[in-house]
């Protein structure tokens, strides 16, 4: 079974062009939005975690997004 990280990571290299926001993620993913905010904070360089619009919600929030595939 993959941790919560493991799919985040999948997840965003995936949709490398597009940025999420912590809600949008967790609506994608199946999961609740505690989980998603915990590994989002966990994961490394390879993404960018900045203020944006969601290319889902087209809201302006804090985003992240894959860097590379």
């Amino acid at each position: 079974m993959q941790t919560m990280h493991d799919r985040l990571t999948l997840l965003l290299r995936a949709y490398r062009t597009i940025h999420f926001c912590d809600a949008c993620l967790a609506l994608k993913m199946g999961a609740l939005l505690r989980e998603v905010r915990e590994a989002v904070v966990m994961i490394g360089d390879e993404y960018q975690i900045a203020s944006g619009r969601c290319s889902e919600c087209l809201q302006d929030k804090v985003v992240v997004r894959a860097l590379a595939a």
